[in-house]
């Protein structure tokens, strides 16, 4: 939770840095999921809550989301995540609509993996890579809908063990809230 803070708090300062009178805020609350042939039934669903904080006129946007995958409340197997925390940076599409907001772009983040059946108790952290492109629609006054696509990866071996292993396509929709 405490990096979670610090991780919102720098990219609050960020688009304050570059132009404190035009930053503009977006948070994402959004649910999804993707295929998985390890998980029960071949699902993982999982959240995503994300903070979007636009550079001043560029057409840039830094984005922190938290998110988390498992096929129950709690990450006991492999093929679940939780704990992730991606810092991405997002190029927003010039507006066609002034209510519509197209956006591309990746980051960097972390992702908590258990170790597996033999460790029930232990998570494994690991790097995670991620690719996104979505659409942010502001419905009325400050409250929108989004759908967001994006790619994830991350890999980990312990001891020539693969500990994580992760590759996947995964889609959200949500309700976003939008401060300009």
């Amino acid at each position: 939770m405490k990096n979670s803070l610090i991780t919102i708090v720098v990219s609050l300062y960020l688009g304050a840095f570059f132009n404190a009178q035009a930053v503009d805020i977006t948070l994402r609350f959004g649910q999804g999921g993707f295929r998985d042939a390890r998980a029960p039934g071949g699902i993982l669903g999982g959240g995503q809550i994300a903070l979007d904080v636009k550079l001043g006129e560029l057409p840039i946007a830094i984005s922190t989301t938290l998110e988390y995958y498992t096929k129950d409340p709690v990450a006991d197997s492999i093929y679940e995540m939780s704990g992730i925390i991606v810092l991405n940076a997002l190029y927003l599409v010039p507006r066609t609509h002034e209510r519509v907001d197209i956006f591309l772009g990746g980051g960097i983040g972390k992702v908590d993996v258990p170790r597996g059946s033999a460790y029930p108790d232990v998570m494994v952290m690991g790097i995670m890579y991620d690719l996104v492109a979505g659409v942010n629609v502001e419905a009325f006054w400050k409250i929108g809908f989004y759908i967001v696509g994006k790619y994830i990866y991350s890999s980990k071996e312990i001891d020539n063990i693969k500990v994580i292993d992760i590759s996947d396509f995964i889609g959200l929709v949500g309700i976003s809230l939008n401060f300009e």
